[in-house]
């Protein structure tokens, strides 16, 4: 497969995850978070998950402008060091935003694994490890792409 044809393909991929991602947020998120929550903390209830979106989008976009460079093979270069920079703390913020709402909800629910909301907590658990590992692979391959760019840039200039 050649390296635009990759690009395409990834970009797709992107696109598909990030409509599966709003699907998801908008079946079943709205719903499950109100369900948790006492009708007076409705704002918190609402305000918590869509901050939680506002990181991934922007990862997403970064994620794009990356793939397009690829595909104009500019794979090692500073800006897509920058944007897995930017993607990995999007990635740290997301994540604990995600350790917070998982507090927010133990915290002010009078009993927490009452009604099988312990798989809530579950769940909450591994999407909070998926995130450290998703922050620390994007800022290794930010590194690793900033180096790469590095002795591009050298060789190009003892060439």
């Amino acid at each position: 497969m050649k390296q635009k044809e990759l690009s395409i393909l990834l970009r797709i991929v992107v696109v598909l995850c990030g409509l599966v991602w709003l699907f998801f947020f908008n079946w079943f998120g709205k719903n499950f978070i109100l369900s948790l929550i006492e009708p007076d903390y409705i704002f918190v209830a609402n305000a918590l998950p869509f901050s939680i979106l506002i990181p991934v989008l922007i990862a997403m976009i970064d994620a794009w402008h990356i793939l397009t460079r690829i595909g104009k093979n500019n794979s090692f270069c500073v800006k897509n060091a920058r944007g897995l920079r930017r993607i990995s703390f999007c990635a740290l913020i997301d994540t604990g935003l995600v350790i917070l709402w998982g507090f927010y909800s133990y915290f002010h629910d009078h009993v927490p694994f009452a009604n099988g909301n312990e798989w809530f907590y579950v769940l909450l658990l591994v999407i909070a490890v998926v995130g450290v590992a998703a922050t620390a692979a994007a800022a290794a391959l930010s590194h690793l792409t900033l180096k790469a760019a590095h002795l591009q840039d050298e060789n190009d200039l003892t060439i």
